[in-house]
């Protein structure tokens, strides 16, 4: 039993563990007084030479007017766009449910199932990818979330 407890106290205490923390730096009003004189020395105090011209954007000209909307008509577009999409995913998921009750039909085995899914699969990716590419310029280009809605 004795040497169980001097096992245990020699993993304790072993070198690096049994290290105290030390306290954090405590500074006070007369610590920043003392240092007060070297603040310049950080670039505090400077002022910049020149002021720089903003860079011109080559398509800026082209963004002008891309406000609210804009942005309202690429979502409508983008929505024409996913409406036969999303038929489409609705379609394939009626003609799956309706294979899968079919007497007979074993769903994970099926070639028709398989190849309707696989289909899904990929006409959902399709959807998925279209909105991330429009929310995603939307968002590099300032626009409000709510102007996609």
């Amino acid at each position: 039993m004795l040497s169980r407890a001097v096992v245990y106290l020699a993993v304790c205490l072993a070198p690096g563990q049994a290290e105290e923390k030390r306290p954090a730096p405590l500074y006070t009003n007369a610590d920043l007084a003392r240092v007060r004189p070297y603040r310049d020395q950080t670039g505090v105090a400077s002022t910049p030479a020149a002021t720089a011209e903003p860079a011109r954007d080559s398509g800026a000209d082209e963004k002008k007017g891309r406000g609210e909307a804009y942005w309202r008509r690429e979502g409508e577009r983008l929505a024409d766009r996913l409406r036969p999409l999303r038929s489409r995913v609705t379609e394939l998921r009626r003609r799956i449910d309706e294979r899968w009750g079919k007497p007979g039909v074993k769903s994970l085995s099926d070639p028709r199932i398989q190849a309707w899914e696989r289909d899904l699969a990929a006409t959902e990716a399709l959807i998925r990818e279209l909105e991330s590419r429009l929310l995603d310029r939307a968002r590099r280009e300032g626009a409000l979330p709510g102007w996609l809605r």
